[in-house]
């Protein structure tokens, strides 16, 4: 630390559940770099899949601080207390760490004499997942905001969702990288090259790879962010039934037409109405029996049914999607949400790069953030069961409610696969004055912006929910539905009410939840900063950026 500094620098490494020894291993190497951090603690749980993080602390003399997943905000506080820090460094376990560009970043936050520092947007993607503040703007989150989910969950989020909180500045660019692409392919390209160099982030700064990789690999690499696969044939492989299926697979097709501009087309054993749903997106919907006798496709994403027979194989790069069967182990790439059942999956032997997240949901439906959410003068409670719902869960639920006090209004999504459909809708509006039927409707776009509360069940409809921000009650039909609620109520975003939930239990949460206005804003913020609908453009670029860097050589290299 230079003598001119007196204030105390401290890197506090984030470690997420279940990180591995060599992952922090690279973190730590990298702040070895840093010229102006003091001190590194390590922030983890008392959870046993955490014993490895815990263990590597200790083996490295770390401080380890323990703090729960529900209040990160009073982990970074004691980690400040006990380090005696004047400028926390927030260091995710995922993060590429040069240590010249974070003294850099240092340096501008001293320099500029404000509480939170911002890179230059040209160095943004090479320091992603690193955030500098002071202990002021730490202490004024503990005062001011301590209750609220933006703060004691993620901290520095609130910074942004309230830029006037505290004084934000933008620093200068780093010169020693100020000639290089630093984009987030181009930090996956270094972090490629450390692993197969087996070099730690210690032995070598990001600057220089970056500069390799402009020197080496530019000239003949495709350029920018998107685009970077433009050209190549994809085949969406949809089977199975489910709207949601299909659709969530069209806001992907879309990413990968409009943001990589790949010549994106279906392949769907679905069925008539649902191919229809595909065709009315302005895809072309081809036999699936076909595609073997065509030229081979470039990328195949598959988001088939378990039982459905489709093979991984085929296509230069393959991908698949929630995939639990046995064709994930052939896939080059697999994306799921981090539920319970994905955690118990046996990869022995494969070479898929597995991703694992809630930033990897994919909804069927992507909210328009810049735009309100639409109020109405009583609170709306949407009731949705997929497409088909097949257990008769719409209308016990719509018994449940008809116990209640009609001071709200309640929405019922009749989907197209439901049973005698107007026959139901019938029986539940005459149920209460309050019940409403929504039929036939193109997406439920408007309906999730408008409701306060919603009913469902885990999939593709409940990530939808939370991305739009609505607080959601999840009843499940099986033990396996209800661990998949108990992912997201842990996460913050809902309740489980379990399986085979009765009418009293359901009247009850919900009547709860429509007096606590403070939860239900919770839940909502948690939701939207949980699943933030860019799961679609997320996985596009992913498989664009392996398209491009690997040129088909995946398989022979791993």
């Amino acid at each position: 630390m230079d003598k001119d500094r007196s204030r105390h620098v401290v890197a506090v490494i984030r470690a997420r559940k279940g990180t591995c020894a060599g992952t922090l291993k690279r973190v730590l190497d990298g702040l070895g770099t840093a010229r102006l951090v003091e001190r590194v603690a390590l922030l983890t749980s008392n959870d046993s899949k955490d014993d490895a993080s815990v263990a590597f602390g200790r083996a490295n003399g770390l401080p380890v601080i323990g703090c729960s997943a529900d209040d990160i905000l009073a982990g970074f506080a004691r980690a400040a207390e006990f380090l005696d820090a004047d400028v926390v460094v927030r260091v995710d376990c995922d993060a590429t760490v040069d240590g010249g560009l974070l003294d850099h970043l240092v340096t501008a936050i001293l320099d500029l004499g404000c509480d939170h520092i911002l890179p230059d947007e040209s160095n943004a993607a090479a320091v992603k997942g690193i955030e500098l503040f002071t202990r002021h703007a730490l202490d004024k989150l503990l005062l001011d905001v301590a209750d609220d989910p933006a703060a004691r969950r993620h901290v520095t989020r609130y910074f942004a969702l309230h830029p006037d909180f505290v004084t934000t500045a933008r620093a200068q660019p780093y010169a020693a990288a100020a000639q290089s692409h630093k984009t987030s392919q181009d930090v996956a390209f270094v972090d490629a090259v450390r692993a197969g160099l087996e070099a730690n982030a210690g032995q070598a700064t990001l600057a220089g790879f970056l500069q390799l990789a402009e020197r080496e690999i530019a000239p003949s690499r495709p350029t920018g962010p998107s685009g970077a696969a433009r050209g190549a044939a994809a085949i969406i492989r949809v089977d199975g039934h489910g709207l949601g299926r299909a659709k969530r697979m069209i806001a992907l097709a879309r990413a990968l037409r409009d943001r990589e501009g790949m010549a994106t087309v279906f392949a769907a054993g679905c069925g008539n109405e649902l191919a229809a749903v595909i065709r009315q997106a302005g895809f072309e919907v081809r036999d699936p029996a076909g595609i073997s006798s065509d030229a081979p496709a470039d990328l195949m994403v598959i988001d088939c049914a378990p039982g459905v027979g489709v093979e991984a194989d085929g296509a230069r790069l393959t991908a698949v999607i929630a995939d639990s069967s046995e064709r994930r182990l052939a896939a080059d790439y697999a994306y799921y949400s981090p539920l319970p059942e994905v955690a118990n999956l046996d990869w022995t032997g494969a070479r898929t790069v597995v991703r694992v997240g809630w930033e990897w949901a994919l909804p069927g439906i992507v909210p328009s953030h810049n735009r309100p959410r639409s109020r109405s003068p009583r609170p709306v409670v949407l009731v949705s069961m997929g497409a088909g719902d097949p257990q008769g869960m719409t209308l016990g639920v719509a018994r449940a409610l008809a116990a209640l006090d009609p001071v709200f209004r309640a929405r019922f999504v009749i989907g197209p696969g439901f049973k005698r459909r107007q026959h139901l809708a019938k029986t539940i509006v005459g149920l209460s004055s309050n019940f409403e039927t929504i039929e036939g409707a193109d997406g439920l776009a408007t309906e999730f912006a408008s409701c306060d509360l919603a009913l469902t069940t885990v999939g593709v409809t409940a990530c939808e929910l939370a991305a739009f921000g609505v607080p959601a009650l999840y009843l499940s039909t099986d033990r396996l539905e209800a661990a998949a609620a108990g992912a997201f109520e842990h996460a913050g975003m809902g309740i489980s009410l379990g399986v085979g939930a009765g009418d009293g239990a359901i009247a009850k949460t919900v009547w709860s939840l429509l007096n606590d206005g403070g939860r239900r804003r919770e839940m909502r913020l948690i939701g939207q900063m949980t699943i933030d609908g860019n799961a679609p453009v997320r996985i596009a670029a992913d498989l664009a950026s392996a398209l491009a860097c690997e040129s088909g050589s995946r398989r022979a290299t791993r």
